[in-house]
């Protein structure tokens, strides 16, 4: 029977497994206010919600559904530890050798509410995001699947997605995004660097700068609009066979065929965004 343990106590969560594979887990753990929740999980749909409580409720539920015939069930399992006030969420699933005519389909939904000021640190594969209210550290890495970022307000985020979109609301302190083919929208931010790298698909990032930080935004056929909310600086974008447009409030002050650079009152930040053939985009909000 499956089980998960937390090893500082002696507590034992409960979970519920039918006769046909499914897993079920709805229990309460312990977890420091600024500890981290680490979660390594595969294929499922992920809500992550912080609050003032001062513990972690955890709710799994996962199903599975042949119709045909199945030689043998896949032996799932989550298995849950606290450790040094820290929170492990690891995900263990065993199968041998089985025989199958049919079809499959599996129904996998996590729900995770813990305290506001912890952090995240989530290795998936396939999962969907939504995180919300999370004000600690969050990093994230996962193949296939979609991320969003409401309201986190902490001091730094780390971000990698394959196959993906990210859409982020809010955020603060240093951010850094690796992108292979997907599309990332952030808005209403106050990053004080940021380093993205983006292969295909759109960037638009809407943030504050600030003086003296960083701005690095590398893209191959990536499309790049970069919105400035408050601040100003130095802007260089380098291009091959792209274009680039900016508005207004940008002067520009050197211009060659594969580079650009702009003075935006207000500040002494320093931007940088590379492209190879995509379109990149100045405003000022």
């Amino acid at each position: 029977m499956a089980f998960a343990m937390i090893i500082s106590t002696t507590a034992i969560a409960q979970n519920d497994r039918d006769r046909d594979g499914d897993f079920h887990l709805d229990e309460v753990y312990k977890m420091d206010a600024k500890g981290t929740l680490h979660l390594n999980s595969e294929d499922a749909d992920i809500r992550i919600i912080g609050s003032s409580r001062s513990d972690v409720h955890v709710k799994i539920d996962r199903s599975e559904e042949v119709r045909g015939f199945s030689s043998r069930r896949r032996d799932f399992d989550m298995r849950v530890e606290n450790r040094g006030g820290d929170l492990y969420l690891t995900e263990r699933e065993r199968s041998g050798v089985r025989v199958m005519m049919g079809s499959y389909r599996v129904d996998y939904k996590i729900l995770i509410e813990m305290p506001e000021s912890g952090s995240l640190r989530i290795r998936g594969e396939d999962d969907d995001y939504y995180i919300k209210n999370v004000n600690g550290e969050i990093s994230l890495q996962t193949e296939d699947g979609d991320v969003e970022l409401m309201d986190c307000l902490g001091s730094k985020f780390d971000i990698r997605l394959e196959d993906g979109d990210l859409r982020m609301d809010g955020g603060n302190g240093d951010f850094s995004l690796r992108l292979d083919d997907g599309d990332a929208d952030i808005r209403n931010a106050k990053f004080t660097s940021l380093e993205a790298n983006v292969e295909d698909g759109t960037i638009s990032v809407e943030t504050e700068i600030s003086d003296n930080g960083f701005y690095d935004i590398r893209s191959d056929d990536a499309n790049v609009e970069f919105i400035v909310l408050n601040g100003g600086g130095e802007f260089t974008v380098t291009k091959d066979d792209g274009s680039i447009r900016a508005s207004s409030a940008f002067e520009l002050t050197r211009e060659s065929d594969y580079r650009e650079e702009y003075k935006l009152a207000g500040g002494s930040a320093d931007v940088e965004i590379r492209t190879s053939d995509g379109r990149v985009r100045l405003s000022k909000k």
